[in-house]
């Protein structure tokens, strides 16, 4: 009788054994070889959807974003296309109990069908320009990528490592795609292989203050690129797995592996953002563009309109971005841009279809003895057919370069008013100048700044030079009072400069006889602010380092002060600040009350035009008819630091 229970005990005992490893073999998704559990998993099939809820294998159900297309036979895995948000977890106020706290890895089957600057198929993030949190599987116009922050490597609000694999996806194709990370070594792998490491963060993940996590797609608080393409299965754990354990997971998917590639969806590949300028030099020039489709751009460029030169991009994207070397100083050159729908990324009846733009020009920037010009405007903002008949005539005075002192939008998180708005409204101005930007608060901070422009890190404040004039762009949307980032900077890097001509430029303006401010007029004049509060703590470095001119637009109005110093007009040795916000936003009217600051005012649409000869500085107002409304000369005899 004991022997037999024995017998049946062992029989079970095999039986068991034989159903795990069937378990495993059938369920590869579900846990390491060595068998933890995962702090989430979601299979992705019809089965386990009802009402717009798919259920979890581990952790909480998700909200999906939207409805996938409907299902193929023979295909693994959901298929989303065009969703307006990602997947979300049901209840959300779960969220921090299902998120790593050191180690992790994440793992996936998926496809992409459409390249993105930021895509992801999962993120728990917030990357808000130098304030970055969190951590992310992704994608970006041609390679799987893995970000991550770290309270190691923080520099104070974050400092996020994008790791990119070596090896690019291919469109429709399902790839498992593995993220690890130990405490120390960041680790990519693709279809098995390591496509990358990175040993820049250490310790625990530094989380956004209010962590969360999405499913198929990249998503903050102000920025939203749901996923296309296949999602088969997606999985997260709080510990660091081996590489044995990425080989087991992709040698039992193999079906998956051989599946046919998903055709792409159908999109009329168009070019969406026309070539426009960044970043010239006496000796370089950087030409970019933007198309719905991926492909390897192409600029043809030369002296002459023949363009004989050619420049390409070492691999397809989206975001296109050439830059032109060895040109010679001031010199006038032609180019043009090519890009070729080759129907890797997309299904097209203009499939092969060639676009190749009109030749425009360039000139490389002057040498510092010789005399230039620029324009001036801001709050492009709201009215695209008021900015783009302001470019037009702008344009006919050919400046060398334009400067625009933030809100280039009126919503930053709007791709349509970007691409149509702004670009499509400046066109005319853009494609043949570069323009120097900083953020207005209607930019909002946005992505889409930032994939637009090539200017120096972090972008959002920098210096160039121009001749004989220096100019510092700066982003009073954040904190400027002294001890700050950005105020360190300013301070050493006007200590540092010897130009002849020191132009700051930022968004708020110091000095503003404006009601835009509180209507500060209409309680005791003598606590009206008469300007923006937070960016006044500039002002002391502006008087220690003898700043020429302040640049500023928001309010929707001119304003050209008396020689500021101390806060008071002075005959001479002080700043003149300038307000020229009216380029495109509404217009605003100035307040009753005179302060002592004001010189002129202007309640019209308009740009200025400013041009320098050695040391003389001429500035003049042009309003949207054309007329000159304004003029003022500055002199300056010597070299001034």
């Amino acid at each position: 009788m004991q022997l037999a229970r024995i017998s049946r005990m062992k029989h079970m005992k095999s039986l068991v054994l034989v159903l795990l490893s069937l378990w495993f073999c059938l369920c590869p998704a579900e846990a390491h070889p060595s068998g933890p559990t995962p702090v989430w998993a979601y299979d992705f099939n019809h089965a386990a959807i009802k009402d717009g809820v798919l259920t979890a294998r581990f952790g909480p159900a998700l909200v999906l974003g939207g409805q996938p297309l409907p299902e193929v036979a023979g295909m693994a895995g959901l298929r989303f296309h065009a969703l307006k948000q990602p997947h979300r977890p049901k209840p959300e106020t779960e969220w921090k109990k299902f998120l790593p706290v050191r180690e992790f890895t994440i793992a996936a089957w998926c496809s992409v069908d459409v390249p993105k600057k930021y895509g992801a198929v999962y993120s728990s993030i917030e990357d808000n320009a130098g304030a970055e949190r969190g951590f992310a599987l992704g994608y970006d116009e041609s390679r799987f990528t893995v970000s991550l922050a770290t309270k190691g490597a923080d520099d104070g609000d974050g400092l996020m490592t994008i790791l990119r694999a070596a090896k690019p996806w291919k469109a429709g194709q399902l790839h498992q795609v593995v993220a690890t990370y130990d405490g120390a070594i960041l680790t990519l792998y693709m279809d098995g292989e390591v496509v990358g490491t990175s040993e820049v963060q250490s310790g625990d993940i530094l989380m956004p203050p209010d962590p969360r996590f999405v499913v198929g797609g990249y998503w903050d608080r102000d920025e939203n690129f749901p996923h296309d393409g296949r999602l088969v299965n997606l999985r997260m754990y709080d510990s660091c797995a081996k590489a044995e354990w990425v080989t087991h997971d992709l040698e039992h998917a193999e079906e998956w592996r051989r599946q046919t590639p998903d055709a792409p969806p159908p999109v009329e590949p168009r070019i969406i953002v026309q070539p426009y300028l960044q970043w010239i030099t006496q000796t370089s020039a950087t030409i970019r563009w933007e198309t719905n489709f991926p492909c390897t751009g192409e600029v043809r460029w030369g002296e002459s309109e023949k363009t004989e030169n050619a420049a390409l991009e070492s691999e397809p994207r989206v975001y296109h971005e050439i830059k032109l070397t060895d040109l010679e100083p001031e010199m006038l050159y032609f180019y043009k841009t090519l890009s070729r729908a080759e129907g890797s990324a997309v299904v097209s009846s203009a499939s092969g279809t060639l676009f190749e733009t009109a030749v425009s020009t360039l000139q490389t920037a002057s040498k510092e003895d010789k005399p230039f010009g620029f324009v001036v405007l801001s709050d492009t903002q709201w009215q695209p057919k008021v900015a783009g008949s302001l470019a037009t005539a702008a344009w006919e005075l050919r400046p060398n370069f334009v400067v625009i002192a933030g809100d280039l939008v009126d919503a930053g998180n709007s791709k349509k008013q970007w691409t149509e708005d702004f670009f499509g409204a400046l066109k005319p101005l853009v494609e043949r100048v570069p323009f120097y930007p900083v953020l207005g608060n209607h930019d909002q901070d946005a992505r889409f700044y930032y994939d637009y422009m090539s200017l120096p890190d972090p972008e959002y404040y920098y210096t160039f030079r121009y001749g004989n004039t220096q100019f510092f762009m700066l982003d009073t949307n954040r904190d400027v009072r002294p001890g700050t980032e950005q105020y360190l900077w300013l301070e050493k890097t006007l200590a540092a400069s010897d130009a002849r001509w020191k132009i700051c430029v930022h968004h708020q303006p110091p000095f503003s006889s404006d009601d835009d401010y509180g209507n500060d007029w209409k309680r005791p004049i003598r606590r009206a602010t008469l300007g923006d509060i937070k960016s006044k703590p500039l002002v002391d470095l502006y008087d220690r380092y003898k700043v020429d001119i302040v640049w500023c637009g928001h309010v929707h109005s001119y304003e050209r002060t008396w020689p500021i110093r101390n806060g008071k007009p002075v005959e001479k040795d002080g700043t003149l600040y300038m307000i020229t916000g009216g380029a495109g936003g509404p217009i605003e009217r100035p307040g009753p009350y005179r302060p002592g600051f004001q010189r002129h005012l202007k309640s019209d649409h308009h740009f200025c035009y400013v041009t320098v000869h050695g040391g003389e500085l001429e500035i003049q107002a042009y309003d949207l008819a054309g007329r000159m409304f304004d003029s003022t000369q500055l002199q300056k005899s010597a070299q001034s630091k």
